[in-house]
């Protein structure tokens, strides 16, 4: 009779561990969703507040003088921005300097080209399906690199490459903070490269 009774109350606190854990797994499955949405609307007043005018003077300040001093090439147009652009940018944002040429407020695409490795349009498309960071904060490195007018090395440029080609084949698939992926391998490569020029 005790072990009959013993053998229920098994049973039972077996049910209510089970209990538990469906209300568990729906916790951790609504914190997941929040923190997804908080996310996608922290991305969005990233992407209002960066598109707002004093944030693009900045940011034609930026191309402007990377154009001028590390450039070096034909008199600059742009002068009258570089003058404008009160905030000294140092840091490359792809995401805001996409935005002025998405609206006609630059056409030297190469440039844009150079600093991030991607043509504008193919920022906005990647940022428009997924909102990882991890692409945009190895885009702004290098941008951030070039722009300073440091020779990126090659093993560095050759890790930055193959995060690209790698973006290309598997975004918005696999997160690229995911170690074991494909995608994650090449982004962890990348700033294991570029942490090592960092300490040189």
């Amino acid at each position: 009779m005790r072990g009959h009774r013993t053998l229920e109350e098994l049973e039972q606190m077996k049910r209510e561990i089970n209990i538990l854990m469906a209300k568990d797994e729906k916790k951790t499955s609504q914190i997941k969703q929040a923190q997804k949405q908080i996310s996608s609307l922290e991305s969005r007043v990233s992407v209002l507040v960066q598109t707002s005018e004093g944030y693009l003077s900045a940011r034609r300040r930026f191309l402007d003088v990377y154009k001028r001093d590390i450039k070096v090439m034909e008199k600059l147009k742009g002068s009258k921005a570089i003058r404008e652009g009160n905030i000294i940018p140092h840091e490359g944002d792809a995401l805001g300097d996409a935005a002025l040429f998405h609206r006609d407020q630059r056409t030297d695409r190469r440039i844009y080209r150079e600093l991030y490795g991607l043509e504008y349009q193919q920022v906005l498309d990647y940022h428009s399906v997924s909102d990882d960071a991890g692409l945009f904060l190895v885009l702004n490195a290098h941008a951030t690199m070039v722009a300073q007018g440091n020779p990126v090395p090659d093993d560095l440029k050759v890790a930055f490459d193959s995060f690209l080609a790698k973006v290309e084949q598997y975004w918005p698939q696999a997160p690229t903070k995911e170690p074991n992926s494909p995608l994650g391998s090449a982004y962890y490569s990348f700033w294991k490269k570029f942490n090592e020029q960092a300490q040189v």
